[in-house]
């Protein structure tokens, strides 16, 4: 009961850190014009809230293991909080930029110590059950368009739906500090902090950890800044925001399906052959929809290609893991580094080439990320079983 009620705490978390990931990609065409800024401006702040994840992921890891997981996970949600009410009460952009950059190292911390914790906690299952956390997650970002939606239909400011997620926060916050259990505590490490160090450097001469690494490079890029640009993108082929945000909502909705049938698959099936098996159907699902002109056909196969590419960075995470479990903080700190490096390149470079070259960019740019997801998955296959594990 315990571990079920853990993994319902963190699972709301991520959710609400969805949300929180999510809602600004469909409001860019409207803060762009609330603040007065063109798209490569709010693109630059995407990537900045990219940064500050980066910024988590190289350190908290490291920390938690030294000073404790609940230690860590409080100032991470504690964070978010103040970054959401700082976001809502925001008067310009550069005040909006601060806020979202907190708001990024907040989320970098509660996603690394959250999928730490499931990870220890549920040992003989992990992969299903990062699988299943992240869909938390993903349930989140599904509701943030519906939210943006219903907010503009009732013509009420934009603003409310940050206030919100700060106010739920802090009640959840309450709730999962009064949890007791082994992998989420305040215990600290004997162990020197430079010792930490030096075993988190060993792990990035771990061929399999780089693989992965680079496989979370990819995803995360393409996932993050095809759903950022997913409304602007539609509203060139005439579809207005509103309709935008619903149409990314059921995208979303559909990533999550894909991600819980990949976690039902991953106990009959090998994990790295889903990973290629799924990135070779996520290529093709998205190359056919770019060079279709019929708008519901196109919509189909874009909903295609992210219920076959959802899963792929949640399993490459849970091999990493199972190089070195004892030092899943710093396992995933390295994973999501990669990770969020290519979120800041992918959202500056999507949003530089929409401005300046052609909406249809962050087309192009999926397809090559996409493409390459393909080899590095084919790579990872014949190294996986045979590579030294980091003690």
């Amino acid at each position: 009961m315990a571990r079920k009620k853990i993994f319902l705490f963190f699972f709301t978390q991520l959710f609400l850190v969805g949300i929180g990931g999510s809602i600004i990609g469909p409001l860019i065409p409207i803060l762009a014009d609330s603040f007065e800024v063109n798209l490569s401006i709010v693109g630059s702040t995407l990537s900045l809230n990219a940064f500050g994840l980066l910024l988590a992921s190289l350190f908290s890891g490291i920390l938690s293991e030294k000073f404790g997981k609940k230690n860590i996970f409080t100032w991470g949600s504690i964070l978010f909080t103040v970054s959401f009410f700082s976001l809502f009460f925001s008067n310009n952009f550069i005040y909006f930029t601060l806020g979202y950059i907190v708001f990024g190292i907040s989320w970098g911390i509660i996603s690394i110590i959250s999928v730490s914790i499931i990870s220890d906690t549920f040992e003989l299952n992990r992969s299903k059950a990062i699988i299943r956390l992240d869909i938390g997650y993903l349930i989140g970002a599904f509701i943030a368009p519906v939210l943006v939606s219903g907010i503009l239909f009732l013509n009420i400011s934009w603003r409310y739906i940050f206030l919100f997620v700060a106010l739920i926060n802090v009640f959840l916050l309450i709730l999962i500090l009064s949890l007791k259990l082994e992998s989420f505590d305040n215990k600290k490490s004997d162990e020197k902090f430079i010792s930490i160090l030096s075993t988190s450097r060993r792990f990035l001469s771990n061929l399999v950890i780089i693989l992965c690494g680079i496989i979370g490079f990819l995803h995360f890029g393409l996932g993050f800044s095809f759903g950022a640009w997913f409304t602007t993108y539609f509203k060139s082929l005439g579809v207005p925001v509103t309709i935008g945000s619903l149409i990314l909502g059921l995208n979303l909705l559909i990533f999550s399906i894909g991600m819980f049938v990949q976690s039902c698959l991953i106990s009959k099936y090998n994990e790295k052959r889903l990973m290629q098996f799924f990135s070779i159907l996520a290529f093709i699902f998205l190359l056919t929809s770019f060079f279709l002109d019929q708008l519901i056909l196109k919509i189909i196969f874009i909903l295609l290609f992210n219920f076959s590419f959802s899963g792929i960075a949640s399993i490459s995470l849970s091999l990493c893991i199972k190089q070195s479990p004892r030092y899943s903080s710093s396992i995933t700190s390295i994973r999501n580094s990669f990770g969020f490096i290519g979120v800041i390149i992918f959202q500056y470079t999507a949003g530089y080439l929409t401005e300046n070259f052609s909406l249809d960019s962050i087309f192009y740019t999926s397809l090559v990320a996409s493409f390459l997801l393909i080899i590095f998955t084919s790579v990872l296959n014949p190294h996986y079983e045979f590579d030294r594990k980091v003690s």
